[in-house]
C-alpha cells in the first residue's frame, strides 16, 4: 500500500505541478470555512465521471492538508460497491478490514479499523469486505458512531463516495456530512448529470455542494 501511495504522489506531485498548488490552496480555504477546534470537520467527496477521478482527489487533498495545515487526516472509502478505481483498490487494500466490517459488526469501542499510509499524519479507513450484490441499506446509526469517533481522532475526515445518481444509498452517508463536494472534469463532465445530481443532494437536505472542476486529463 506504501508503494501505492507513494508513486500516486509522485506522478501527481511532480508532473503537475499547477494540480498540487490548486489542492494546497483547497486545503486553505478548507482550514478557512470549517472550523475544526471543537472537532474534526467531515468532508464528502464523490464524482459523476468514476471513482478514480475522487481518489486522486481525496488522495490530493489528504497529502495537503496534513503538508500545508500539518492536519490529522483520515480518508474513508464509505463505498457500498467495488470497483478497481476506488481508493482501496488503489492502494491494494482490497482484502483489509474497514467501512463495510463496521456497518456489520458496529464498533469495538473507539477502535477504528485504519491503515497507516506513507503520509504521516494520514490514514485509510478502506471499504472492507463488501459483500458483492448485496442490496442492504445504510445503518445510520453505526454511521454516525463511525464518523463520531473518527471526528474526535482527526482534524480531517474525508468520505469516498459513489456517484448519488449511480446508487441513492449514498445519499444517506453524504448527508452526515459537514459538507459535500461533487468533482467535475473539465469539458467532460455533462452537466445534465450536474444538475441531476445537485437536485437530488438538495431534495435530501444537502442544501450547498460544492462544485469542484478538478481538470480535463484524469
Amino acid at each position: 500500500m506504501r508503494n501505492w501511495y507513494e508513486r500516486l504522489l509522485e506522478n501527481v506531485v511532480k508532473t503537475r505541478e499547477p494540480a498540487s498548488r490548486t489542492y494546497r490552496y483547497m486545503s486553505r480555504l478548507i482550514e478557512k470555512e470549517f472550523d475544526h477546534k471543537a472537532g474534526g470537520v467531515c468532508l464528502a467527496f464523490f464524482s459523476l465521471d468514476g471513482d478514480k477521478v475522487s481518489s486522486d482527489a481525496l488522495l490530493m487533498l489528504a497529502y495537503c492538508l496534513q503538508t500545508e495545515l500539518g492536519s490529522k487526516v483520515l480518508v474513508v472509502d464509505a463505498r457500498v460497491k467495488d470497483s478497481e478505481g476506488g481508493i482501496s483498490n488503489r492502494l491494494g487494500l482490497g482484502a483489509a478490514r474497514g467501512y463495510a466490517d463496521v456497518q456489520r459488526e458496529g464498533l469495538n469501542g473507539k477502535h477504528l479499523p485504519v491503515t497507516a499510509s506513507s503520509v504521516p499524519g494520514v490514514d485509510i479507513l478502506p471499504a472492507g469486505q463488501i459483500t458483492e450484490g448485496s442490496k442492504s441499506g445504510v445503518d445510520i446509526g453505526r454511521l454516525r458512531e463511525m464518523l463520531d469517533v473518527a471526528r474526535s481522532q482527526y482534524q480531517h475526515v474525508l468520505v469516498q463516495v459513489s456517484s448519488v445518481l449511480a446508487d441513492t444509498r449514498y445519499m444517506v452517508t453524504v448527508a452526515q456530512a459537514d459538507a459535500v463536494f461533487v468533482l467535475t472534469l473539465e469539458n467532460k463532465t455533462l452537466m445534465r448529470s450536474l444538475d441531476e445530481s445537485r437536485k437530488l443532494l438538495r431534495a435530501n437536505g444537502v442544501m450547498d455542494p460544492r462544485v469542484v472542476v478538478v481538470g480535463g486529463s484524469e
